[in-house]
């Protein structure tokens, strides 16, 4: 898988979220050590880089991990935004987005790969919709256990339950669709309802998206407003949401077409 790009957008906001980034980005290098890892981080304090990366250091080689640290005291975590920004950064024509809260078989990262490689489809979520989630308790001795075990699922099925899945967390793309379809949507700030907008998007006007119906692991978090409905621009993006889900294809292209972010990532992609 050399032609990938992992693109994660993060803000350590807790100890739940440090334990997971170690863990997925680890997984990443430890198991797909060809691809690319592009790690953004916009927060106040560079925490990746003082706590995170010394950690995922003991356990794997680097090489192939970017990290970019943009101090920024907004309260809000533009992600949208940020995903883009990696969009255009990534130098393969696959990409990955990547929350830093899951891990999934290895052989579901080779098959979603494949599915763009091969020209059989533009977007691939790697896990099934239904139920197809193991949310996982993860206390500090279990992440401890799961990293030096070399990632051995059985250490986590004991505090697995399983939970539905539908369309967030993870995406396979060609980065020549993403960009030719809207990319991400960057009137949605912050957290709520942008995967929904994102997968409704793509489907609508045509692109071909695929799965893999296979399992995720999601590891518990505690949730601070950029992860939750107490997030002060969630109405905002529900109602976008709701109103962009009742255009048809043509509104749809028209709607994009007067976005500026758009154009201007556009520009800058063909530049």
């Amino acid at each position: 898988m050399k032609d990938l790009t992992y693109i994660i957008p993060t803000r350590i906001e807790s100890e739940d979220r440090l334990k997971n980034i170690i863990t997925s980005v680890t997984y990443l290098l430890k198991n797909i050590p060809e691809a690319k890892v592009i790690v953004k981080e916009v927060a106040e304090q560079n925490t990746f880089k003082f706590r995170a990366l010394p950690e995922i250091k003991k356990y794997v080689e680097i090489d192939n991990l970017t990290h970019i640290f943009e101090q920024s005291s907004d309260e809000l975590f533009y992600k949208t935004r940020i995903l883009n920004d990696l969009i255009l950064l990534a130098k393969t024509n696959v990409i990955c987005s990547h929350d830093v809260d899951v891990v999934y078989p290895i052989k579901s990262h080779q098959a979603a790969y494949d599915l763009i490689k091969e020209d059989k489809a533009d977007f691939v979520y790697p896990y099934g919709c239904g139920v197809y989630q193991y949310q996982v308790d993860y206390p500090i001795e279990v992440f401890t256990s799961f990293l030096e075990s070399g990632f051995d699922m059985r250490v986590i099925v004991p505090h697995c339950r399983t939970e539905s899945s539908t369309i967030g967390w993870t995406q396979f793309y060609s980065k020549e669709q993403v960009i030719n379809g809207g990319m991400w949507n960057e009137n949605f700030l912050s957290w709520g309802a942008e995967d929904c907008e994102f997968y409704f998007r793509f489907n609508a006007l045509g692109y071909r998206v695929a799965r893999v119906n296979d399992w995720i692991w999601h590891f518990e978090h505690s949730r601070s407003h950029n992860s939750h409905y107490h997030n002060p621009k969630f109405m905002d993006n529900h109602n976008l949401w709701q109103w962009l889900r009742e255009q048809d294809k043509g509104s749809l292209i028209h709607y994009m077409q007067q976005q500026n972010y758009w154009k201007e990532r556009v520009q800058s992609a063909r530049s």
